[in-house]
Parts: structure tokens; C-alpha cells; sequence
């Protein structure tokens, strides 16, 4: 591990090199979502730190490293995670997954080892957004079972307004949905802070920022209840300090007026003393600039504002007294854009504000002692980019005693970072850095927190604009991800999107830091980290002789509404594979799956109907390397029981908006029940005309299930499995023949002795072309050999006395490889023993049978 130091001398630069150990509508932040062995010893992620220019007085932050990352299980189709942390030390994850497919939440043990699916909380009501707010825990004598732990709040946005809940015991059940907390209709991007002191009712006191997607304001709404219920207290942007024209948008923009960009909510209180709530928000350049972006479909919102919110508070449940005024933290040039996304703003102890932004190459940050005296002609702090990365978005913060900030972002190597929009370059690797300062923002390190890179290629931050383009723009980690500050030691708790392993399918991650500096105390962290078990290693399918695709069985649990986790056996996939002779004009594709039944089933009412799908890529001409066409099978049912009846298409899928396109309809065959079967026949010339030899490559398969949502009468499809669960399948040669030429060869004594041990070493091996499945070899014993022992390099043997026969199941043998056989005999009488042995593959075919025999004859003698 290393670090570098930079700083500046007579105007100069200094590195020295350290080792040690060390929906989103455009503009306004609409949104809308598509449905979409580790040694025992702890293996730290090597950190790479810079600090900016310091001061004489300024501090070095200590190097940050990090816990192994955890995959959240469960997370599939979600991105843009909040976090919070609660008083045990334990952290709460909550992301959406489309309207109205819902917020999916979990809890991570503050180890960081292990995670736990806690379920929609919303109970799919929502899923535009999500956000937590935690405060401390409630006394009130109407809450039953009385609280146990802190109030956990969040939010679910369904567009036309804002469900909302809670939880008093640690996430393990939360209050009825509120499906219409807000009372201004047509919200978007709302975010979420606690009080943390209680209200005299014993209640937490949540508030709530959004956009009203009208006219663009920023409005409040004020929870008196812990967050099940909130009144209005109206918009947080004084038109006295910031001209209405100059951020005010609107629902036809562009070409309408831009608007603003709205950042987070803190809420601070000083021990014995008042509230005050912080928010940041950043505008266009002047209400002409507002005009101009507008019919530019542009949001390059260049002036900065911290909204200081001064509450008087008033006995609960009367709403509390908020004045707001806005104060400009920076003006930057004309054309800045300085929402990518989103403007952050962030308190420590002292009341020292934050505010962090970033124009798309660096992050900036500026300090204020009370977020009230910023001078905007007074230019940024820039973090410090770590080596190669010159694209930087998603900035989070959270503070922690006084002068201490982290700060998250998403930071990529390898593409130019060429402005406008060096996000959107394809070349681009991503990583999660976060930076840290200890001293106010005087000096920052900056050090890597995701211990893979989370994501290649473009990240588009235009919100449904991305979804709008032609083509679209790629949004599947969608528009955020955050920090919380664990209150029981200090330590960074990040959680992330990631589509890594299967591009264009999210998943969250979670990492906790282990060492470098506590933000709440500055001393040095004590290492309480413990690392996630070794994922299992999935089942790997082959190209020959198949199938391509192999997945878990057990991984569908059924978290849809009205579903317990109960397995879903009929969208559960086993395998699927490709099939085809030379010349053919189509090509089978069967998908087999755990029990196949035309939902709804007994086991799964919820489940009203199904789609069972399968996706490839052709390598070669027709998808040049780095091309991004998809083609697709599916199978979905009408009826049920014996009268189902099964439908087939093929065509294109859109990854980035989620869409089946050119959908054409097929033949097929459907043969439900146990290990049942969907076998779709694909006209080669429906999915790109692949040519005899031609590679289908990048093959997988998912399943879906359709639900109601309750009280709405909305009818939703959601992901149920996905094989394999991450990454693809082996690729497949248009027409293939496979074929494996096993051999085997026994050799031993040629005299022997009774009642001496005889060793027969059996040899086999894979000639090719092709791997071998099911490899089993069997040795037929003399009689009056007696039998002694046998063993095998790879699988398992087992004796049959009875039969004379030991029979070793050597499961897959690779093409060029092999696996020997040791088998011991003790004879209990003289004659010539012949012993005999044999290979077979339950496939591909074996083009030379001749050599799947051996035979070795011992004289045994007294």
C-alpha cells in the first residue's frame, strides 16, 4: 500500500511517495424508474490517499482502509442505496427498485460480515426514491410494543406523492404504509433528517425536503410522529434571498425553464440547545440563464446555496416555527454544471457547515462556521483526485466531531474526462473513493473504499433524459449512493451500486472502514471489522456439451406483496441451453426450471402470471466488439392448471431501458412439472441470422412475476431469479458437434501374493475436444480378489462387493485433462486375476470407444 502527499512550496508542487499501511425529470431532479476464500486473516483493501495543499496548522488525515466488500443478498434490480447507522452499530440500506415495484431495505451487522433482507417496507408502494432518517428512540407510551431501538424512518416516492413509515425495532417490522404523507401532490426527490432530541410526546420529530414537480420548489414537510405522518410547513427558498425566476421550472421543461437542482437535509442540535435545519441547492446563472437552459435542455446550474432553516420549537403536535434563509456559498462561472448529482451539505459537532459539489472532473468543497457568512466570489477547495481518475459524480457526506467530514464519490480512470460530460465517456472504470478531512477542510485523503472497480462505461446523470435518448444512456446504478458515521466507534459505513459482474443489473454493496481516523472522536479507529464469508462459487456452465447456463435452485423466494420468502419453485431456474443443426433455420433454446407451473400456484397466490426469459449476444459482425445489441427468448403463460397455455416470442432487449423490442412470435413447446421445461423455437433469421460456427455469447436467463398492487389495482412485473446470479454463461457455437475422447489405461503388478495388498493405478484422460460431464469409471473385480480400498484424484469412488464392481464417479473432466484411480485388492487365493476397468460420459458423444477399456492379469501366488 502507499499514499501520496501533495503539497505546495514557493508556488511548486511536491509528491513524496509513502509506503506503509497505510422520475429524474431533465433539470429539476425528477426521476422515473425502470423495474429493474478469503484467508482467516482480515485481507484490508490497500488504500490510495492524497492530501491537498495544507496550511502550517493543517492535519494530515491517517490512511483509511477498508472491510472486504459484502454483496448485499437480495439486492438485485436496486441501486442509488441510503444509509443510516443506528446506536448498536448497525446499518440500514434502503434503495428503489421502480415504480411501483417498491423500496427493498436490509440491515448489516455492524461487523460488516453478513447482511440481512428486511423486505419492502413501503410494501411496493413507491419505489421512485427511497431515503432513511434516524433519530433516537421513542418513548411515547402509545407506541406497543414499546420501542427498542432508534426511530427509522423512510421514504417511498410513488410520483404523485410520498409514502412513508417507521420502524421502533430495528427494522423488523414497520408501521402501516402512509401512501399520501405530503400535501402538496406531484413530488419527486425527497430526503429525510432527524431531530435528535425527542418531542414532549416522546416522539421523533422527522423533516422531509422534495421537489414539487410543478414549479420546482423545494418543499417541507414536518413529521411530529417518528415519521409515519407529516404536515406541510412550506417551501425552504426565500424568494427575498433568491429571485423566483432565477430557479422556479416547470412540468413542460425543457422548453420551459430549467429549474434548480435540490440537495440533502441536516438536521443539528446542540446539546441543550435549539434546532437547526441546513439544506443546499444550486441554481442557473440569472432568470435569463433559467430561460436560456431551458429551451437548451440543459441543467448547468452554476450558483450554490446553503437554506438555513432556524426552528422554534412548539409542544408537540403543534408544527414547529421554521424561518429560512438562503445564503450563497459559491457563484461559479457561467456554464458550470454543479449538479451531477447531487449538491451535498454536511455538519460536524462544532457547527462548522459543509458543502460539497462537483463540476464532473473534481470534487469542491467549502467551509463555513456557521453556514450563514460564505463569500461566493471566494473560490472552492478542490479534493484531490487519486491517481488516473480524472471523472468524478455522486458526491455524500456526513460529519462527525469538530473539523471531521467524509466524503463519498464515484471516481473513473480510463476515459479522457473531457468536458462537458466526462461521465458519459465508455471508457470509463469506476471506482468508490471517500475522502476525509480532520481538520475542517484545510487538508483532505483521499482513499479507496470499493475493493473492485463497481462499473464500466458510461454512468448517465440526466435523469429520465437518459431513459428518453436515442440511443438511451446508460443508468443502471442510478443517481446517488451514501455514507452514514457509525455513533459507536466512528467508522465510515458506505453502501454502493455495482453492476460488475452482470452489466446493466444493479446490486448494492456494503464496506465499513477499519482503520484511518474516527469522525467522531479523531483518534486512531480500532480495527472491528470481520470479513464477509467467501461467496459460494456458482455453478459454471459449459459450452460443450451444456448447458450454457446453470444457476442455484432455492434463489427465487417470493418477496413479492402478499409473499412470505417462500420459494418460488416455478420461476426458479435450473439451466437453460442452446441447440441447433448445420444449416437449420432455427435454433432451440430450453429453459428448465424447478417445478414448472402456470402461476398463480397453491404455494404462490400472489404470483399471477410469469415470464420466462432467455438472453444472448453474437460475437462477430453482427455485434462488432463493444457493440450493445441483445437478443431474446420468452415464454409466458394464460390460464392456469391444465387449460395454461404457453406463448413464445424472440427479438431485441434494450438493457438500458429495460424493453423488449421487434418482439416476433414463435413456436415452442411447454412441459411443466418437476425439472419442467420451456423449449422456444428462435428463427435464426429473427435474431441477427447467426451463421453455422457462429458464438452466441453472454448467455443468461431471468425470471418474473406479475403482481397487484394494493389498492391501486396496478398490475407490476419484478424480477424473480436470475441464473446464473451474476456475471453469464458459457458461450455456444451456432450447429456445434461435441464430442470427448476418453481414454483410460490400468497398470499394475504382474505377481502378487495372499492376503498382500495388489495397487491398481487406473488412469484416465479427456482427449477432446470437448469436456466431459458425468465421467464414471467402473472396475470389475476378479472374484476372490478381495476387496481392500479405493481412491480417486478427483469425485468420489465407492465399493459395490456384491457386484464385484467399484464404481468411481469422476463428475467433469476438462478437455486435456485427466484423473487417476487407486484401487487396492487383497486376494484369498492363488490364480491369474484379471482386473478389468472401464470410462464412459453421459456426454458429449465419444468418437473412440476402442480405448475406453483396460485390463491388468496378476499371477497370484501362496
Amino acid at each position: 500500500m502507499f499514499s501520496v502527499v501533495a503539497s505546495s512550496e514557493g508556488g511548486g508542487w511536491m509528491a513524496v511517495v509513502r509506503i506503509g499501511n497505510g422520475s429524474c425529470l431533465p433539470h429539476e431532479g425528477r426521476r422515473a424508474h425502470r423495474p429493474v476464500a478469503l484467508a482467516a486473516a482480515l485481507a484490508l483493501i490497500g488504500a490510495l490517499s492524497i492530501v491537498a495543499p495544507t496550511s502550517a496548522s493543517a492535519a494530515v488525515p491517517p490512511t483509511a482502509t477498508f472491510n472486504p466488500n459484502l454483496l448485499l443478498k437480495g439486492s438485485s434490480s436496486a441501486g442509488e442505496p441510503s444509509i443510516r447507522t443506528d446506536r448498536f452499530g448497525r446499518s440500514f440500506v434502503i434503495a428503489p427498485t421502480g415504480v411501483p415495484a417498491g423500496c427493498k431495505a436490509f440491515r448489516v451487522a455492524h461487523d460488516g460480515s453478513a447482511s440481512s433482507f428486511l423486505g419492502f417496507p413501503d410494501h411496493t408502494a413507491g419505489g421512485g426514491d427511497c431515503d432513511w432518517a434516524i433519530g433516537p428512540q421513542e418513548t411515547s407510551s402509545t407506541i406497543s410494543p414499546p420501542a427498542t431501538d432508534d426511530d427509522l424512518a423512510y421514504s417511498s416516492l410513488t410520483l404523485a406523492n410520498i409514502t412513508t413509515s417507521k420502524s421502533d425495532d430495528g427494522g423488523a417490522t414497520f408501521g402501516p404504509p402512509n401512501l399520501y404523507s405530503q400535501q402538496v401532490a406531484g413530488d419527486d426527490r425527497m430526503w429525510m433528517a432527524a431531530d435528535p432530541k425527542l418531542n414532549s410526546l416522546g416522539f421523533d420529530d422527522v423533516y422531509m425536503t422534495y421537489h414539487d414537480v410543478s414549479v420546482g420548489d423545494i418543499q417541507l414537510g414536518v413529521s411530529r410522529d417518528g415519521g409515519q405522518t407529516y404536515v406541510q410547513n412550506g417551501p425552504i427558498i426565500n424568494p427575498l434571498d433568491v429571485p423566483e425566476p432565477q430557479w422556479q421550472g416547470g412540468l413542460n421543461s425543457p422548453p420551459g425553464p430549467a429549474g434548480n437542482g435540490i440537495g440533502n437535509i441536516v438536521a443539528r442540535r446542540p446539546v441543550g440547545g435549539s434546532l437547526t435545519l441546513y439544506s443546499i441547492f444550486v441554481t442557473p446563472d440569472s432568470p435569463q440563464d433559467n430561460v436560456n437552459q431551458g429551451l437548451a435542455g440543459t441543467g448547468n446550474f452554476n450558483r450554490v446555496f446553503e437554506a438555513v432553516g432556524t426552528v422554534t420549537d412548539v409542544p408537540a403536535p403543534g408544527a414547529p416555527v421554521i424561518a429560512w434563509r438562503n445564503y450563497e456559498v459559491y457563484h461559479g462561472p457561467l456554464g458550470a454544471r454543479y449538479d451531477r448529482i447531487f449538491p451535498i451539505t454536511t455538519v460536524d459537532a462544532a457547527g462548522r457547515v459543509y458543502a460539497i459539489w462537483t463540476d464532473g472532473n473534481h470534487i469542491f468543497s467549502k467551509t463555513d462556521a456557521t453556514g450563514t457568512s460564505w463569500n461566493p466570489v471566494a473560490a472552492p477547495t478542490q479534493i484531490p483526485n487519486p491517481t488516473g481518475v480524472n471523472t468524478t459524480i455522486m458526491p455524500w457526506a456526513a460529519a462527525g466531531s469538530s473539523g471531521i467530514a467524509d466524503v463519498v464519490f464515484y471516481g473513473a480512470t480510463g476515459g479522457t474526462g473531457a468536458p462537458p460530460n466526462p461521465q458519459d465517456d465508455p471508457n470509463n472504470v469506476w471506482t468508490v473513493y471517500m475522502a476525509q478531512t480532520v481538520d475542517g477542510g484545510s487538508t483532505w485523503g483521499v482513499f479507496r473504499a470499493s475493493d473492485h472497480a463497481i462499473h464500466t462505461g458510461p454512468i448517465c446523470i440526466d435523469g429520465l433524459g437518459c431513459d428518453l435518448s436515442t440511443p438511451t444512456r446508460d443508468r443502471t446504478l442510478l443517481d446517488f449512493f451514501q455514507v452514514s458515521v457509525d455513533p459507536t466507534n466512528g467508522a465510515a459505513d458506505i453502501s454502493y451500486a455495482d453492476d460488475h459482474a452482470a452489466p446493466g443489473s444493479a446490486v448494492l454493496y456494503f464496506t465499513r472502514q477499519c482503520t484511518g481516523a474516527s469522525a467522531t472522536t479523531g483518534a486512531a479507529l480500532v480495527n472491528d471489522c470481520v470479513a464477509p464469508p467467501p461467496p459460494v462459487i456458482p455453478p459454471q456452465g459449459t459450452t460443450c456439451p451444456g448447458p450454457q447456463i446453470l444457476d442455484f435452485v432455492g434463489d427465487a423466494p417470493n418477496n413479492y406483496p402478499g409473499g412470505s420468502g417462500q420459494n418460488m419453485d416455478n420461476l426458479d431456474i435450473e439451466n437453460s441451453s442452446f441447440a441447433s443443426t448445420p444449416g437449420s433455420a432455427n435454433i432451440d433454446v430450453t429453459l428448465t426450471v424447478q417445478d414448472l407451473e402456470a402461476p398463480p400456484t397453491a404455494d404462490n397466490p400472489n404470483v399471477l402470471s410469469g415470464l420466462w426469459t432467455v438472453y444472448w449476444q453474437q460475437s462477430g459482425t453482427a455485434n462488432a466488439p463493444g457493440g450493445s445489441t441483445w437478443w431474446f427468448a420468452q415464454a409466458t403463460t394464460s390460464g392456469t392448471g391444465r387449460r395454461a397455455v404457453a406463448q413464445f416470442s424472440d427479438g431485441t432487449f434494450d438493457v438500458s431501458a429495460d424493453a423488449y423490442r421487434g418482439r416476433h412470435t414463435i413456436t415452442g413447446a411447454f412441459n411443466p412439472g418437476p425439472h419442467g421445461t420451456f423449449v422456444m423455437h428462435v428463427p435464426r433469421a429473427d435474431v441477427g441470422n447467426p451463421a453455422d460456427g457462429a458464438t452466441l455469447t453472454n448467455p443468461f436467463a431471468d425470471t418474473a412475476g406479475a403482481f397487484l398492487v394494493a389498492g391501486t389495482g396496478l398490475r407490476f412485473i419484478a424480477r424473480a431469479d436470475r441464473a446464473p446470479d451474476s456475471d453469464y454463461g458459457a458461450d455456444y457455437h451456432v450447429a456445434q458437434t461435441c464430442a470427448a475422447d476418453l481414454s483410460i489405461s490400468k497398470s499394475g503388478p504382474a505377481t502378487g501374493h495372499i492376503g498382500q495388498g495388489i495397487t491398481y493405478t487406473i488412469t484416465v484422460h479427456n482427449g477432446g475436444g470437448d469436456a466431459a460431464a458425468g465421467v464414471t469409471v467402473k472396475d470389475s473385480l476378479p472374484k476372490n480378489a478381495g476387496f481392500g480400498s479405493a481412491s480417486t484424484s478427483q469425485g468420489s469412488c465407492a465399493p459395490r462387493p456384491k457386484q464385484l464392481l467399484v464404481v468411481c464417479n469422476l463428475g467433469t473432466v476438462a478437455n486435456g485433462a485427466g484423473a487417476i484411480v487407486t484401487i487396492v485388492v487383497k486376494p484369498t487365493q492363488k490364480g491369474d486375476f484379471t482386473d478389468t476397468a472401464s470410462v464412459s460420459a453421459t456426454s458429449p458423444n465419444d468418437p473412440n470407444p476402442n480405448n475406453n477399456t483396460s485390463s491388468v492379469t496378476t499371477k497370484v501366488s501362496p
